[in-house]
């Protein structure tokens, strides 16, 4: 079975659409859990109607916590062998799952396949296609650095298909924005072997303005900073991946400098510290690639506080 987590919030005007796409697939051995998350709107009796027709849908209704605590209250109740998931102003092209569930369980090894996907308006336009070529990532290495990356691995997590066993001591952050990015660092240790398949077509609805994208504040950044710190860590899995590990670096301390910049008046005392510890030796930084080798050693040689500091006050001239 496959188990489908839709986290739902006062999205009315989208739910029928993106429910319908799941329900109608020719892939019939599934399960939608629709997460209520404290609609105000008509999105819960829509929730509990499509589960009075169909009995594959599953509804809970919770109190707002948001997307991240609907999709773990999700995960808790899920029963399929296999997991994925679809946000509900979102939806499935046909076929989409019997294609990809076939490949999954002709190949058992495959611990996650990831389809493509279309970022689309709220009118339809298509703005563009995310398709890459098919491919079979196996070993820990491999899979990192190409989900780090984010070529050909994708990020997001809606556009995949997993073992649900993956899951078993994996849950979303409640109330961070990086719930996609951090899975890197958790998948990294479990996922043995990665299939980027070419079937199939989720249809992501990227300007709604209404729906869960944030603003970047202070807190958004710096929650970005911790979750690139995270994915960062694991690259002393992979010493061989220098110029990676730099660049990764690179990376997350801009994000503290841009959260600074923010808001001028934060303590980042405990990502500097984060910063200090974990910075790449001069060796590493010199056999990098990176373009930004004197601006890294100069953080080094001021130490990143002092730099940090300095760098701010240059941007304000």
């Amino acid at each position: 079975m496959l188990s489908i987590i839709t986290p739902v919030y006062n999205v009315e005007a989208y739910l029928n659409r993106c429910v319908d796409s799941v329900l109608s697939q020719s892939y019939r051995n599934l399960e939608l859990i629709l997460i209520d998350d404290g609609s105000t709107d008509g999105s819960s009796a829509l929730c509990d109607e499509w589960a009075r027709k169909d009995s594959r849908v599953v509804v809970i209704h919770k109190a707002n916590g948001g997307v991240s605590s609907a999709r773990n209250a999700g995960l808790k109740v899920a029963k399929g062998i296999y997991l994925t998931f679809v946000d509900p102003d979102d939806y499935i092209a046909p076929d989409t799952y019997s294609l990809n569930m076939e490949i999954m369980l002709a190949h058992e090894e495959v611990d996650i396949l990831q389809y493509p996907y279309c970022e689309i308006s709220s009118d339809g336009h298509i703005y563009k296609e995310h398709r890459p070529q098919s491919v079979m990532l196996t070993g820990a290495e491999r899979i990192f650095r190409n989900w780090w990356s984010g070529t050909p691995v994708e990020y997001v997590i809606w556009n995949k298909i997993y073992k649900r066993c993956l899951w078993k001591d994996v849950s979303f952050r409640v109330g961070h924005i990086s719930e996609d990015t951090i899975l890197v660092a958790k998948f990294v240790n479990c996922a043995n072997s990665f299939f980027i398949s070419e079937q199939g077509i989720y249809f992501y609805q990227r300007d709604r303005m209404d729906s869960y994208t944030y603003e970047y504040s202070f807190d958004k950044h710096i929650d970005l900073f911790y979750a690139h710190s995270m994915i960062y860590s694991c690259f002393q899995q992979f010493p061989d991946m220098v110029n990676e590990k730099v660049l990764a670096f690179t990376r997350l301390f801009r994000r503290l400098i841009t959260a600074k910049q923010a808001s001028p008046d934060s303590d980042i005392a405990e990502p500097l510290s984060i910063v200090a510890q974990g910075y790449p030796s001069w060796g590493d930084i010199f056999a990098s690639k990176s373009n930004d080798k004197l601006w890294l050693s100069a953080g080094k040689l001021l130490g990143p506080k002092l730099f940090v500091k300095l760098f701010l006050a240059y941007l304000k001239r």
